[in-house]
């Protein structure tokens, strides 16, 4: 690969002896071994039967171990997909599974995977890297940050009353899973292909999504997947479970404003249920603007996925701008110093160059706080104000706010 992390030397918890932890990508035959040690990272059991359901998605991706010995003490799973940003899709990798074992803690072990990963990444060309975050204290140190944000909505069956609503024409109905597989990626991607967030699926992660495995459940249903559909044409999809008389809403996916409409209507009119919840919903749903008391819905907004500028470079210059500008931002990366530097950026609505410049900087800031503003979802200004960037010339917040703004909040509407 050009570099060498194949071993990596830590301090053991009690500091009387040191341990050659080993960093490697896993083999076929040892993906069982790794998922016990995922399995057990996030404080479960490993059960064979269920294991089956990933194995082809695991073995999809780059499966990197930190081992002691022969033992899997730290797991990293690395799947390249291509994540929209204004303008098109970009190659970017999405983490999943990073755990490290309870017996390896406080050793090191996660930040020397973060950094053998970034360093594969930059060498793989993959510009961006992403995931969604057990813990939102953890990843910024490695220069992630929040970019898209979600919405949690909560309603009970008495205030479900609507006082706007397009006339709709389509119909409902149930699909099992080999239809729904043959069904839902396209929708998907007519819904969400111009939305910043939007992180393309592999058809191997699509078939552990349709698996529907036990510990996705959370003591409720496996999926109910029904389809929406006008003149034959499937416009929308929304997958729910129900536990104890509450809709729990996995995904609700339409592609035009009718589907939207019929979808939610038939989420709150499911028979015996007394309340709906749909978490991870985008900022600019319309839903509280359809409902007759709009109050009564519950918000709770959250970061959802978090976003890695694997090249900064690369990334400012291969994304369209809202608006016409020019700024010089000097970025701090101390993890991936590669990146560090000041970089000339001329871009606007047909496209972006990017270069490095000795010219004195516009802005100064974070290559994590520069990930958080990059789709659009938390604008420069805040940045500043809360003290994560600094404004060097006056109007540069403005010209930056302008030109990274999206017309569609962004949001991540799958878990891959």
């Amino acid at each position: 690969m050009g570099f060498d992390f194949e071993c990596v030397r830590v301090a053991t918890a009690t500091a009387r002896t040191s341990m050659e932890t080993r960093l490697r990508l896993v083999n076929e035959d040892e993906l069982d071994e790794y998922a016990r040690a995922v399995t057990r990272g996030f404080g479960h059991h490993f059960d064979a039967n269920i294991f089956e359901s990933y194995r082809a998605a695991i073995s999809s991706g780059r499966a990197l171990a930190a081992f002691d010995g022969s033992d899997i003490v730290g797991t990293v799973l690395s799947y390249s997909l291509e994540l929209y940003v204004p303008g098109g899709m970009l190659p970017a990798t999405l983490l999943d599974s990073v755990t490290v074992q309870p017996t390896h803690r406080r050793q090191g072990i996660l930040t020397k995977m973060t950094a053998w990963s970034m360093k594969d990444f930059h060498e793989r060309g993959e510009v961006l890297s992403c995931l969604g975050a057990s813990e939102s204290v953890i990843y910024g140190r490695f220069g992630y940050g929040p970019a898209t944000l979600q919405v949690d909505f909560t309603l009970e069956r008495p205030h479900t009353k609507f006082s706007h609503f397009p006339e709709v024409g389509g119909k409902l109905r149930f699909v099992e899973k080999p239809e729904a597989s043959s069904l839902f990626p396209g929708i998907t991607h007519r819904a969400c292909s111009e939305r910043p967030g939007y992180l393309k699926g592999s058809e191997k992660l699509w078939d552990l999504y349709f698996a529907d495995p036990e510990p996705y459940r959370e003591s409720a249903s496996a999926l109910f997947m029904v389809v929406y559909e006008e003149d034959g044409r499937p416009e929308g999809y929304v997958t729910y479970r129900v536990r104890e008389g509450r809709v729990i809403v996995h995904e609700l996916m339409p592609a035009t404003r009718e589907a939207h409409a019929a979808l939610w209507r038939y989420c709150f009119g499911i028979d015996l249920m007394h309340t709906t919840h749909a978490p991870k919903r985008p900022l600019d749903d319309p839903l509280p603007w359809m409902l007759a008391d709009p109050r009564r819905l519950r918000q709770s907004v959250r970061d959802d996925l978090w976003l890695r500028l694997v090249d900064v470079r690369e990334a400012l210059a291969r994304r369209t701008y809202s608006s016409e500008g020019r700024l010089v931002l000097e970025i701090s990366d101390a993890f991936c110093p590669w990146n560090e530097g000041r970089y000339v950026l001329e871009g606007g609505p047909d496209g972006a160059d990017c270069r490095p410049t000795s010219s004195e900087p516009d802005l100064v800031l974070s290559a994590g706080d520069l990930a958080a503003g990059y789709l659009g979802a938390i604008s420069f200004t805040n940045l500043c104000i809360a003290g994560r960037a600094e404004e060097r010339r006056k109007g540069a917040l403005e010209v930056a706010d302008a030109m990274f703004r999206s017309s569609q909040a962004p949001w991540w509407p799958n878990d891959f």
